[in-house]
């Protein structure tokens, strides 16, 4: 399977392969791709009218490991299409007179209890080895995600890391990649939308020797990194935040400095004494 490639381009590379019962499957998940997306193979198979281990074999056959896996596709490309106004608008649709901040609390804690099932501490713990052996990180996001980026960045100098942030995934990259070496760590934060920008960013690290990690929400159309972190951000289709994202970066800097041998928190007393300094107070 092409991973550049979304649900719907695969279907039409492959179109002339499927069987009437495939196109009668795809045609069941394609009329309402929201609906879709969430439905069992059995329940597609049923409205296709046909087998229901129909719905696996055209999984497999479009290079996916399972239903399962096509159908976090499908609903990637779904995520994809919904626009910023659509998704504010069901999420204020869902209040209907409640309380809106209790709403997005609500909402968040469902998020961040799902995070847990997601993302299991053995990633934690390996995406946290790979960063304290790194001899450089860079940290790369576009839009929200240069948000995330720049206090990710902040967070690991402050606990002893030479850290920086790709600030734009163009020609200007260049300045911060110049110096990439086989023993540092690329991290790209990719949300919502396929980042062209983030797979030339992951290439050129890849062709380096550096380690990749990503931190995603999207389960396809995500560049390969030598690890992934995945977890869904809220919801299908309704307004995100980086809630999420920034759990599982706070979680890395605590396993950093659980496991760096006093590394983090030596800086971080450092970090501390130079603030009382700017501050006017005595050390």
């Amino acid at each position: 399977m092409d991973e550049t490639m979304n649900l719907t381009e695969i279907i039409a590379a492959r179109r002339e392969e499927l069987t009437e019962s495939d196109r009668r499957l795809v045609e069941v998940l394609l009329a309402n791709r929201t609906a879709g997306s969430f439905l069992p193979s059995h329940k597609v198979a049923e409205q296709a009218g046909v087998h229901a281990s129909t719905a696996g074999r055209l999984a497999r056959k479009l290079g996916f490991a399972s239903y399962r896996e096509m159908r976090g596709a499908l609903q990637d490309t779904v995520v994809a299409d919904l626009d910023a106004s659509v998704r504010v608008r069901r999420r204020l649709d869902r209040v209907r007179g409640d309380s809106l901040l209790g709403s997005v609390v609500e909402g968040e804690i469902r998020a961040l209890g799902a995070l847990v099932s997601q993302i299991s501490d053995a990633e934690i713990v390996a995406a946290a080895g790979m960063l304290r052996q790194a001899g450089r990180i860079l940290v790369a996001g576009e839009g929200h995600a240069s948000s995330l980026a720049d206090l990710f960045v902040r967070r690991l100098v402050r606990s002893g890391y030479r850290a920086a942030v790709v600030a734009h995934a163009d020609w200007q990259a260049a300045d911060q990649l110049l110096g990439l070496a086989a023993g540092d760590v690329v991290v790209a934060l990719i949300f919502r939308h396929e980042s062209p920008a983030m797979t030339r960013v992951i290439a050129c690290a890849r062709e380096i020797g550096a380690k990749t990690l990503l931190v995603t929400d999207r389960r396809t159309g995500v560049p390969a990194c030598d690890l992934q972190l995945v977890a869904a951000r809220g919801e299908l289709g309704e307004f995100h935040s980086l809630t999420v994202p920034m759990a599982i970066c706070n979680t890395l800097i605590l396993e950093l400095s659980r496991t760096d041998d006093g590394r983090s928190l030596e800086t971080l007393a450092k970090v501390e004494t130079l603030q009382r300094l700017f501050r006017g107070k005595p050390g």
